[in-house]
């Protein structure tokens, strides 16, 4: 889903639809400045710790915004989408835990969170006493929040090793302790990880690991690890929470949280790179992007007038794959104020709802005369021209020798935009011109007849 004198141009991916593949969480951190604590923003509540601040004075777990992997963001090459935004960071040696409540609480089943993670060193991390900095919650949010599962740990892969392993432990009571991955990965490397929760395991609900898996498809790769030696058990995952326990936390960078309830949803079959308007002469021009397509049937464009949505228009998707693909609808009966969102369908029913664009196609602020459309025609073509006030129009078109072929408008018009068609059913082919006159603005533009 990202960016453009589009009226209005934003960075997004494909958020939650009813019946759809549903994300009960969807972070990018991209709500901060690099000034900015995490706490506080888009939703993220402290409720615990709070001593210590960064190397730069922010207190907390942090904001950064410096050039990464991809622009300010992590990114892993085994991704199906591009990541956007900024990304946290926790500090070795600080304390603190922040949690984010879920859309929908999630009391039964299986829930997914996946995240990218780079571990930036080796600092404060221990071997033999590893520490969590990433779980779920069963409270939904606020500063109450005190019954974790799924927690994520990270640890040293050996005494004095500049390798580093995470692993997994289900939750806590009786003498839990953690399972990790068998192989080790390097520092300063971006990671995606994906931790499972099981409500329904038993006989005690399980929590299952796995570290760059492949993407794609709907059916979970073999994990790297799997836990169930606590004893609690959770009613409800309903948060997400971050943490930065003490030294052995480390210094941790995290982007991209997601939370959802199936392997399918975790790859992101169907990203949105861009979704952007441009007001022109003809109307309302949409244009949208994906890098990557699986299953995908196609869109269905959306207007609200700001009483519920109406469909527009149906625009055919290109099924699967890997090539980024562009696609673009123009509203040519927008008036006002007006929302557009995208409703992406797969070929099974399921379909997912695009974050909402909103456009001003109100009154013209200039005068314009647009290019044809299309260029070259046969026969006909639409000469789309703006009027910022009301003005004296004259509207003509000309062969090369400088005849007159045909007169579109004459008098007197009001503000507006207007789009008249000029017919080249009796005309050769050849290049022709147009001119507008209105008031003291005058433009001539080419077009080709071709036959």
């Amino acid at each position: 889903m990202k960016k453009f004198i589009s009226l209005l141009a934003i960075s997004l991916f494909l958020s939650v639809g009813s019946q759809a593949q549903v994300f009960l969480l969807d972070e990018s951190f991209s709500s901060g400045t690099s000034a900015d604590s995490l706490n506080g923003t888009n939703g993220w509540v402290k409720h615990s710790g709070g001593g210590g601040t960064s190397p730069r004075g922010v207190a907390q777990i942090y904001y950064v915004t410096t050039p990464s992997d991809l622009g300010n963001s992590l990114n892993y090459s085994g991704l199906l989408f591009s990541p956007s935004g900024g990304r946290i960071q926790t500090i070795s040696g600080n304390s603190e835990d922040l949690n984010k409540a879920l859309s929908t609480p999630v009391t039964s089943g299986v829930v997914y969170l996946t995240a990218l993670v780079k571990v930036l060193n080796t600092t404060g991390l221990s071997a033999t006493a590893p520490d969590y900095f990433l779980h779920f919650a069963q409270q939904s949010g606020g500063t109450g929040v005190s019954s974790f599962g799924g927690r994520l740990f990270v640890r040293l892969a050996s005494a004095g090793s500049s390798k580093i392993q995470f692993g997994i432990q289900n939750n806590s009571g009786g003498s839990p302790t953690q399972t990790w991955q068998s192989d080790s990965l390097d520092v300063n490397q971006t990671a995606v990880v994906v931790v499972k929760y099981d409500l329904t395991a038993s006989p005690t609900q399980t929590a299952t690991l796995w570290v760059n898996p492949t993407l794609g498809g709907s059916s979970e790769p073999t994990a790297n690890a799997s836990n169930n030696s606590g004893t609690n058990t959770l009613t409800q995952v309903g948060s997400v929470c971050v943490r930065q326990g003490n030294a052995a936390t480390g210094n941790i960078e995290i982007d991209e949280i997601r939370v959802s309830q199936s392997w399918g949803d975790v790859s992101l079959p169907v990203e949105l790179s861009s979704f952007n308007s441009r007001l022109t002469n003809r109307g309302v021009e949409l244009t949208w992007s994906t890098a990557s397509e699986t299953n995908n049937a196609g869109f269905e464009v959306e207007r609200s007038n700001g009483s519920g949505w109406s469909k527009l228009s149906f625009v055919k998707g290109n099924g699967t794959t890997t090539e980024a693909k562009s696609y673009s609808f123009n509203d040519a009966s927008a008036t006002g104020r007006v929302s557009y969102r995208l409703k992406q369908v797969d070929f099974d029913g399921k379909f997912e709802y695009s974050s909402i664009i909103e456009v001003d196609a109100g009154m013209p602020r200039a005068f314009e005369l647009s290019q044809n459309y299309p260029n070259p025609f046969n026969p006909s073509t639409t000469i789309a021209i703006q009027l910022p006030v009301a003005s004296e129009v004259k509207l003509e078109v000309f062969d090369l020798l400088g005849r007159k072929v045909a007169t579109l408008l004459d008098g007197k018009m009001e503000a507006g935009r207007y789009s008249p068609v000029f017919e080249g059913v009796n005309l050769s082919s050849g290049v022709y011109l147009y001119r507008l006159q209105a008031g003291a603005f005058v433009s001539t533009k080419k077009m080709m007849l071709v036959k």
